[in-house]
């Protein structure tokens, strides 16, 4: 008889008890405390450049009284918020006075003002509305334009642009140097006719009786040296019956239906040029005058002879053009 097998089986019971447990009560669950650092001042930085007015094309040259543009490329680490003052200084090398219509001019920027001109004033230097400032002073950097224009008499010479970028507690300067000035030159007639009067066949030195202070007056500008030169029509034609005075520009006795005019400053027919017809000669007096002039111009005095051939010519009223141009004196 086989022996029986009892299993057994054991059942393990887990109770598991959930409770909730009780804290003690507090005044507050978190602190805090202010913390703070200084920020250094990061200084600006600038790089300057000359434009024509198309903001395009760099300059290298100025005429006046052209308009330019300055380039001014502005950076600063805390923003261009940070820059309280930009100053350009355009002036003639080697000078260092105040704002002079010859020699320097100033402009200035800052954020409440924009662009200003601020010397010298009353003259032809000029701040153009073209100007520009960056729209958005949150960047860290960006172009400003300053558009301007040279008096007409700002002196002939190598000049200079000069840029201070100020941000209250540091400055950054930068600059274009040796830039020429060319010469700027203007004439104009005081005086836009003229007339010897009742004159004899056969005589000389006839002097002008109209105006009657004797003299042909021109107003010259220029901001260099300068030259005042003169030339006249071949012929000079009556107007009532078309005969023809030719002008001889030569020395000598004059042949029969001749004329000739005589020029120069001093109101001294023997110190007195020829007047040409071919091309454009000095004046006697006026071969070299020193600029700059004033904006308003120089008044210079022209007195001219005029000598008739013995023979050749009708009774009438004769006409012809002088000319008077200014040139370099160079």
């Amino acid at each position: 008889m086989r022996p029986r097998t009892q299993i057994a089986a054991l059942a393990v019971v887990v109770i598991i008890a959930i409770g909730t447990a009780v804290l003690p009560a507090m005044a507050g669950t978190e602190g805090s405390s202010t913390g703070s650092f200084n920020l250094g001042n990061a200084a600006p930085s600038v790089t300057v450049a000359l434009y024509e007015s198309n903001e395009s094309d760099p300059a290298n040259e100025m005429t006046p009284p052209t308009e330019y543009a300055v380039r001014i490329d502005v950076s600063d680490s805390n923003t261009l918020n940070d820059i309280d003052e930009i100053t350009v200084v355009i002036k003639k090398d080697g000078y260092s006075g105040n704002d002079d219509v010859h020699n320097r001019s100033t402009y200035n920027w800052t954020p409440s003002g924009g662009w200003q001109f601020v010397g010298p004033t009353d003259t032809g230097w000029s701040l153009e509305t073209t100007s520009k400032t960056p729209g958005d002073l949150a960047v860290t950097s960006d172009t400003w334009w300053l558009h301007f224009r040279p008096s007409k008499v700002a002196t002939e010479a190598n000049w200079s642009i000069n840029v201070t970028v100020n941000d209250g507690t540091a400055t950054d300067t930068g600059s274009v140097q040796d830039i020429p000035m060319l010469l700027y030159v203007e004439i104009s007639a005081v005086d836009t006719s003229y007339s010897f009067g009742n004159v004899n066949l056969g005589t000389t030195e006839n002097n002008i009786t109209d105006p009657n202070d004797g003299n042909i007056g021109v107003t010259a500008i220029a901001n260099g040296a300068y030259k005042l030169q003169s030339k006249t029509n071949t012929t000079w034609t009556g107007q009532n019956t078309n005969d023809v005075a030719t002008v001889n520009s030569s020395s000598g006795t004059l042949d029969d239906g001749e004329i000739r005019l005589i020029d120069n400053a001093a109101n001294s027919y023997s110190e007195g040029s020829k007047v040409q017809t071919s091309a454009y000669q000095p004046i006697a007096g006026y071969g070299g005058l020193t600029g700059p002039t004033s904006e308003d111009g120089a008044s210079h005095a022209i007195y001219q002879w005029l000598d008739v051939a013995s023979e050749g010519l009708l009774p009438d009223t004769y006409q012809g053009t002088y000319y008077v141009q200014i040139a370099d004196a160079a």
